[in-house]
C-alpha cells in the first residue's frame, strides 16, 4: 500500500549512527554502531512511526551545515532520510526537544571529539544533530 501523504525529514549528524543490524558481541563496534542507530530509531518513534530509512554517511566540509561553531573543515556527517505516516506527528522543533542530551556511544566512525557523549541540538559550540522537513 503506498503511502501518499508521508511527511519527509532528513537528519544530518556527526554522530557515528551506521545501521550494521549486528547485536552480539562478536564485533563491539559494529553492536556500538548498531546501538546509536537503535537509539536515533526508537527516540523518533516516541512521537511517530518512521518508515522508508535511508541511512549514508560521507567526509564532507561543514560549512553547508550549521552544526555547532567547535566543529570545522572536513568531518563525517550521517545523513538519516526518512518518511513519517501521519503528517504532523512531528516536526523539526520537537525532534530537537526529543533529541537533545540523549546519550549515545562515542569513539566509533566519528571524525569529532565530543565534549559530552550525547547528542546536542541547541547549542550554538556543540550542536551535533540537525533536523529539516524536506518536502515543504
Amino acid at each position: 500500500m503506498a503511502i501518499s501523504n508521508s511527511m519527509k525529514f532528513t537528519i544530518h549528524t556527526l554522530i557515528d549512527v551506521t545501521k550494521t543490524d549486528v547485536r552480539r558481541h562478536e564485533h563491539p563496534k559494529l553492536v556500538n554502531q548498531q546501538a546509536n542507530f537503535n537509539t536515533l530509531y526508537n527516540t523518533l518513534g516516541l512521537r511517530t512511526n518512521p518508515i522508508n530509512f535511508i541511512v549514508t554517511q560521507e567526509l564532507t566540509a561543514l560549512q553547508k551545515y550549521k552544526f555547532g561553531s567547535s566543529y570545522k573543515n572536513k568531518q563525517r556527517v550521517w545523513t538519516i532520510e526518512f518518511e513519517v505516516e501521519a503528517d504532523y506527528s512531528t516536526a523539526e522543533d520537537l525532534m530537537q526537544l526529543d533529541f537533545n542530551m540523549v546519550p549515545i556511544i562515542a569513539g566509533l566512525d566519528e571524525t569529532i571529539n565530543l565534549e559530552n557523549k550525547m547528542f546536542v541540538t541547541s547549542d550554538e559550540i556543540f550542536t551535533n544533530i540537525l533536523f529539516l522537513q524536506t518536502d515543504k
